[in-house]
Protein backbone atom coordinates (compact mmCIF):
# COMPACT_ATOMS: atom_id res chain seq x y z
CA UNK A 1 0.00 0.00 0.00
CA UNK A 2 1.30 3.39 -1.00
CA UNK A 3 1.07 6.27 1.51
CA UNK A 4 1.87 9.84 0.78
CA UNK A 5 4.04 11.76 3.18
CA UNK A 6 0.98 13.64 4.48
CA UNK A 7 -0.93 10.40 5.06
CA UNK A 8 2.04 8.78 6.80
CA UNK A 9 2.33 11.69 9.23
CA UNK A 10 -1.38 11.55 10.03
CA UNK A 11 -1.27 7.80 10.71
CA UNK A 12 1.87 8.13 12.83
CA UNK A 13 0.45 10.97 14.89
CA UNK A 14 -2.74 9.03 15.53
CA UNK A 15 -0.84 5.93 16.59
CA UNK A 16 1.35 7.88 19.01
CA UNK A 17 -1.67 9.59 20.54
CA UNK A 18 -3.50 6.31 20.98
CA UNK A 19 -0.52 4.68 22.66
CA UNK A 20 -0.06 7.68 24.96
CA UNK A 21 -3.69 7.61 26.02
CA UNK A 22 -3.57 3.86 26.62
CA UNK A 23 -0.41 4.15 28.74
CA UNK A 24 -1.93 6.96 30.76
CA UNK A 25 -5.10 5.01 31.36
CA UNK A 26 -3.17 1.92 32.46
CA UNK A 27 -0.98 4.05 34.71
CA UNK A 28 -3.95 5.68 36.38
CA UNK A 29 -5.42 2.30 37.30
CA UNK A 30 -2.30 1.57 39.41
CA UNK A 31 -2.57 4.75 41.45
CA UNK A 32 -4.10 4.82 44.91
CA UNK A 33 -6.80 7.34 45.65
CA UNK A 34 -5.66 10.56 47.29
CA UNK A 35 -6.55 10.81 50.97
CA UNK A 36 -7.81 14.22 51.89
CA UNK A 37 -5.89 15.65 54.86
CA UNK A 38 -7.10 18.85 56.40
CA UNK A 39 -3.92 19.76 58.32
CA UNK A 40 -0.86 17.67 57.34
CA UNK A 41 1.06 19.12 60.30
CA UNK A 42 -1.56 17.91 62.74
CA UNK A 43 -2.08 14.42 61.38
CA UNK A 44 -1.04 12.30 58.46
CA UNK A 45 -2.16 8.79 57.50
CA UNK A 46 1.37 7.34 57.06
CA UNK A 47 4.27 8.84 58.99
CA UNK A 48 6.62 5.86 58.89
CA UNK A 49 9.00 7.82 56.65
CA UNK A 50 9.76 10.08 59.61
CA UNK A 51 11.66 7.26 61.31
CA UNK A 52 14.55 7.89 58.93
CA UNK A 53 15.00 11.36 60.39
CA UNK A 54 14.30 10.29 63.95
CA UNK A 55 16.83 7.47 63.84
CA UNK A 56 19.72 9.16 62.08
CA UNK A 57 20.96 10.57 65.40
CA UNK A 58 20.09 7.51 67.49
CA UNK A 59 23.06 5.99 69.35
CA UNK A 60 23.75 3.13 71.73
CA UNK A 61 26.59 4.69 73.73
CA UNK A 62 29.07 7.54 73.69
CA UNK A 63 32.57 8.35 74.92
CA UNK A 64 34.89 11.35 75.02
CA UNK A 65 38.48 11.89 73.99
CA UNK A 66 40.93 14.70 73.24
CA UNK A 67 41.04 15.23 69.50
CA UNK A 68 44.42 16.01 67.90
CA UNK A 69 44.18 15.17 64.19
CA UNK A 70 46.93 17.51 63.07
CA UNK A 71 47.27 20.33 65.58
CA UNK A 72 47.92 20.89 69.28
CA UNK A 73 44.57 22.30 70.42
CA UNK A 74 43.44 18.98 71.89
CA UNK A 75 39.72 19.74 71.88
CA UNK A 76 37.52 17.52 74.01
CA UNK A 77 35.22 15.57 71.70
CA UNK A 78 32.30 13.20 72.24
CA UNK A 79 31.69 10.29 69.89
CA UNK A 80 28.34 8.59 69.45
CA UNK A 81 28.38 4.86 68.78
CA UNK A 82 25.73 2.68 67.17
CA UNK A 83 26.20 -1.04 66.53
CA UNK A 84 29.83 -0.69 67.54
CA UNK A 85 30.56 2.01 64.94
CA UNK A 86 31.19 5.69 65.59
CA UNK A 87 28.41 7.39 63.63
CA UNK A 88 29.16 11.04 64.41
CA UNK A 89 31.19 13.28 66.70
CA UNK A 90 30.64 16.67 68.27
CA UNK A 91 32.35 18.78 70.88
CA UNK A 92 31.56 18.07 74.50
CA UNK A 93 30.73 21.63 75.61
CA UNK A 94 32.59 21.31 78.91
CA UNK A 95 35.67 23.49 78.42
CA UNK A 96 34.57 25.63 81.36
CA UNK A 97 35.32 22.67 83.65
CA UNK A 98 38.98 22.32 82.62
CA UNK A 99 41.44 23.04 85.38
CA UNK A 100 45.23 22.90 85.53
CA UNK A 101 47.46 22.07 88.47
CA UNK A 102 47.35 25.70 89.62
CA UNK A 103 43.55 25.95 89.69
CA UNK A 104 43.20 27.97 86.50
CA UNK A 105 39.95 27.18 84.70
CA UNK A 106 38.62 27.57 81.21
CA UNK A 107 35.51 29.55 80.39
CA UNK A 108 32.24 29.05 78.57
CA UNK A 109 33.67 31.31 75.86
CA UNK A 110 35.72 28.37 74.60
CA UNK A 111 32.52 26.56 73.57
CA UNK A 112 32.13 25.45 70.86
CA UNK A 113 35.70 24.48 70.15
CA UNK A 114 36.12 22.06 67.29
CA UNK A 115 37.32 22.19 63.68
CA UNK A 116 36.34 20.34 60.51
CA UNK A 117 39.28 17.96 60.92
CA UNK A 118 37.83 16.88 64.23
CA UNK A 119 34.32 16.53 62.84
CA UNK A 120 35.59 14.08 60.22
CA UNK A 121 38.10 12.24 62.41
CA UNK A 122 35.95 9.11 62.56
CA UNK A 123 35.99 8.91 58.76
CA UNK A 124 39.77 8.69 58.90
CA UNK A 125 39.53 5.96 61.52
CA UNK A 126 37.29 3.82 59.32
CA UNK A 127 38.70 4.95 55.98
CA UNK A 128 40.07 2.39 53.52
CA UNK A 129 43.47 4.11 53.47
CA UNK A 130 44.05 4.16 57.22
CA UNK A 131 47.33 2.72 58.45
CA UNK A 132 46.95 -0.64 60.16
CA UNK A 133 50.56 -1.08 61.14
CA UNK A 134 53.86 0.80 61.35
CA UNK A 135 55.63 2.07 58.24
CA UNK A 136 59.21 3.24 58.01
CA UNK A 137 60.86 5.39 55.40
CA UNK A 138 63.47 3.39 53.49
CA UNK A 139 66.04 6.17 53.47
CA UNK A 140 65.70 6.83 57.19
CA UNK A 141 66.10 3.16 58.03
CA UNK A 142 69.21 2.95 55.84
CA UNK A 143 70.59 6.05 57.55
CA UNK A 144 70.11 4.37 60.92
CA UNK A 145 71.67 1.12 59.70
CA UNK A 146 74.69 3.07 58.40
CA UNK A 147 75.37 4.52 61.83
CA UNK A 148 73.28 7.70 61.48
CA UNK A 149 76.05 9.93 60.05
CA UNK A 150 75.78 13.62 60.88
CA UNK A 151 73.87 15.73 58.43
CA UNK A 152 75.67 17.31 55.52
CA UNK A 153 74.17 18.28 52.16
CA UNK A 154 75.53 15.04 50.71
CA UNK A 155 74.15 12.90 53.54
CA UNK A 156 70.73 14.53 53.39
CA UNK A 157 70.51 13.93 49.65
CA UNK A 158 71.76 10.35 49.88
CA UNK A 159 69.13 9.33 52.43
CA UNK A 160 66.41 11.62 50.98
CA UNK A 161 66.06 13.81 54.06
CA UNK A 162 65.50 16.72 51.69
CA UNK A 163 63.03 14.76 49.52
CA UNK A 164 61.21 12.42 51.87
CA UNK A 165 58.07 12.51 49.77
CA UNK A 166 59.97 10.70 47.00
CA UNK A 167 61.11 7.86 49.26
CA UNK A 168 59.59 4.39 49.56
CA UNK A 169 57.77 3.18 52.64
CA UNK A 170 58.55 -0.16 54.26
CA UNK A 171 56.15 -2.21 56.33
CA UNK A 172 57.88 -3.28 59.52
CA UNK A 173 56.86 -5.12 62.66
CA UNK A 174 56.04 -3.32 65.88
CA UNK A 175 59.20 -4.75 67.45
CA UNK A 176 61.28 -3.27 64.63
CA UNK A 177 59.53 0.08 64.87
CA UNK A 178 60.02 0.34 68.63
CA UNK A 179 63.63 -0.82 68.38
CA UNK A 180 64.52 1.85 65.82
CA UNK A 181 62.60 4.44 67.82
CA UNK A 182 64.63 3.62 70.92
CA UNK A 183 67.86 3.78 68.90
CA UNK A 184 66.88 7.19 67.55
CA UNK A 185 66.26 8.51 71.06
CA UNK A 186 69.64 7.24 72.22
CA UNK A 187 71.35 8.93 69.27
CA UNK A 188 69.63 12.24 69.99
CA UNK A 189 70.43 12.03 73.70
CA UNK A 190 74.10 11.33 73.06
CA UNK A 191 74.62 13.68 70.11
CA UNK A 192 73.06 16.77 71.65
CA UNK A 193 74.35 16.50 75.23
CA UNK A 194 77.35 18.29 76.72
CA UNK A 195 79.34 21.07 75.09
CA UNK A 196 79.51 19.23 71.77
CA UNK A 197 75.75 18.98 71.75
CA UNK A 198 75.36 22.65 72.64
CA UNK A 199 77.67 23.56 69.75
CA UNK A 200 75.56 21.53 67.33
CA UNK A 201 72.41 23.25 68.56
CA UNK A 202 74.01 26.68 68.11
CA UNK A 203 75.10 25.77 64.60
CA UNK A 204 71.54 24.71 63.81
CA UNK A 205 70.21 28.08 64.89
CA UNK A 206 68.51 27.26 68.19
CA UNK A 207 68.07 30.23 70.59
CA UNK A 208 70.73 30.56 73.30
CA UNK A 209 68.03 30.65 75.98
CA UNK A 210 66.74 27.25 74.90
CA UNK A 211 70.22 25.75 74.77
CA UNK A 212 70.95 27.06 78.26
CA UNK A 213 67.77 25.46 79.63
CA UNK A 214 68.93 22.02 78.51
CA UNK A 215 71.64 22.16 81.19
CA UNK A 216 73.80 20.05 78.93
CA UNK A 217 71.27 17.22 78.75
CA UNK A 218 69.60 16.56 75.38
CA UNK A 219 66.91 14.57 77.15
CA UNK A 220 65.43 17.89 78.24
CA UNK A 221 64.77 18.61 74.54
CA UNK A 222 62.50 15.59 74.24
CA UNK A 223 58.80 16.23 73.94
CA UNK A 224 56.35 13.53 74.97
CA UNK A 225 52.61 13.41 75.32
CA UNK A 226 49.77 11.04 74.53
CA UNK A 227 48.89 12.80 71.29
CA UNK A 228 52.34 12.57 69.75
CA UNK A 229 51.80 9.30 67.83
CA UNK A 230 48.86 10.81 65.95
CA UNK A 231 50.36 14.27 65.66
CA UNK A 232 53.40 13.13 63.69
CA UNK A 233 55.88 14.65 66.12
CA UNK A 234 59.50 15.25 65.23
CA UNK A 235 60.71 11.74 66.03
CA UNK A 236 57.48 10.00 65.05
CA UNK A 237 57.39 11.87 61.78
CA UNK A 238 60.56 10.15 60.63
CA UNK A 239 59.22 6.79 61.69
CA UNK A 240 55.80 7.54 60.18
CA UNK A 241 53.95 5.91 63.01
CA UNK A 242 51.30 8.60 63.11
CA UNK A 243 47.80 7.15 63.07
CA UNK A 244 49.17 3.62 62.85
CA UNK A 245 46.94 2.08 65.47
CA UNK A 246 43.23 2.51 66.10
CA UNK A 247 40.85 0.72 68.45
CA UNK A 248 39.21 -1.36 65.73
CA UNK A 249 42.54 -2.70 64.51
Amino acid sequence: MFLSRRQFLKVSAGTVAAVALADKALALTALQPVIEVGNPLGEYPDRSWERVYHDQYRYDSSFTWCCSPNDTHACRIRAFVRNGVVMRVEQNYDHQTYEDLYGNRGTFAHNPRMCLKGYTMHRRVYGPYRLKGPLMRRGWKQWMDDGSPEFTPVVMTKYKFNARYLDDMLRVSWDTAFTYLAKAMIIIAERYSGEAGARRLREQGYPPEMIEMTKGSAIRCFKFRAGMPVLAGRIMNDLLLSGAIWPQD
